[in-house]
C-alpha cells in the first residue's frame, strides 16, 4: 500500500527473496509494470518464480528443481485438452509430493471451480490464469484475473446494487448462493465447496479484489480464523491457496 500511494520508494526497501508463489504473484498483479522494468524490482529476488513473469502467453510446466506451472485461462477455453493435461499432471505431482489421491482430486476440483468463476464473472476471462507450485508436503496455487472485480460483478445484480465496499463484497461472495446473476440459479461464485473440499489440508486461503482482502488461516489442529482488511488496490480478482500435510 505504501508503494502504491508513493509513501515509500522502491529504492528504500530492503532486499528480500520471494518464498511464496501467492505473495509473489499478488505483487506482480498489483504492479504489472515492474515486469517491463529493466531488472524488475531491484529489491526483490524472484528465485525460481521468474518464469511466472517472463512466460505468460502460453501454458507451460516445469518439474525440476521444483514442480510448477502456468496456464492462461484463454488457452484452456480454446483447447480443453490443456486442462485435461493439467489435471493429470497435478494429480501425479501432488501424489509425488506426499498428498493422497483423494486430496489430489480435491485440488483439481477447487482449481476447476475457481477458473470457472473467472469465466462466469470476470467479464474479461482472457486476462485470467492458473499457477501452481509444489514441494514436499506442500501445494500452492493461484487463480486470478484482471477483470471487473468482485464489487462491480455483484453490483450488476439489482439485489446488490447498493454495495460500495470491496471488503463487504468479498465477504458476500464467500457466503452460500450469492451471485451477480439476478434470476438464474446455478451461477453462484461457488466458494463454499472450496472451503469444504480443502477443509482439512488448506493452511491458508487468501481472496483479494479492489482495496480489500480476506484471509482464512488454520494453525495447528484448531478451527480456522478469518479476517477482512484494507490493502493496496488490486484490479480484478486474486485467490491464493496453500495446502500442507
Amino acid at each position: 500500500m505504501a508503494l502504491q500511494n508513493g509513501a515509500v520508494e522502491p529504492a528504500d526497501l530492503p532486499s528480500c527473496a520471494a518464498q511464496s508463489l501467492g505473495a509473489f504473484l499478488e505483487l506482480a498483479h498489483i504492479f504489472p509494470g515492474f515486469k517491463q522494468t529493466p531488472g524488475g524490482l531491484k529489491w526483490l529476488d524472484p528465485r525460481h518464480f521468474q518464469h511466472f513473469l517472463t512466460d505468460r502467453e502460453t501454458a507451460w510446466f516445469l518439474e525440476e528443481p521444483h514442480p510448477y506451472g502456468f496456464i492462461p485461462i484463454a488457452t484452456m477455453i480454446s483447447n480443453p485438452l490443456v486442462w485435461t493435461d493439467m489435471i493429470n499432471r497435478l494429480k501425479r505431482l501432488s501424489i509425488n509430493a506426499g498428498f493422497s489421491s483423494d486430496h489430489s482430486g480435491k485440488f483439481v476440483a477447487a482449481i476447476g471451480e475457481l477458473w470457472g468463476n473467472v469465466v462466469d464473472h470476470s467479464q474479461r476471462s482472457y486476462t485470467g490464469y492458473v499457477a501452481f507450485s509444489l514441494g514436499p508436503g506442500r501445494f500452492e496455487f493461484v487463480v486470478a484475473d484482471h477483470g471487473v472485480g468482485v464489487l462491480a460483478s455483484l453490483k450488476s445484480n439489482p439485489d446488490y446494487a447498493h454495495l460500495t465496499d470491496h471488503g463487504g463484497a468479498i465477504k458476500l461472495v464467500l457466503s452460500e448462493g450469492v451471485s451477480r446473476y439476478y434470476t438464474e440459479e446455478g451461477h453462484g461464485f461457488g466458494f463454499r465447496p472450496l472451503f469444504v473440499g480443502l477443509a482439512n489440508i488448506a493452511r491458508g486461503l487468501r481472496f483479494r479484489s479492489g482495496d480489500h482482502g480476506r484471509e482464512v488461516i488454520r494453525t495447528g489442529g484448531g478451527p480456522p480464523s478469518s479476517r477482512t482488511y484494507e490493502l493496496a488496490h488490486l484490479p480484478g480478482f486474486f485467490c491464493s491457496v496453500v495446502c500442507e500435510i
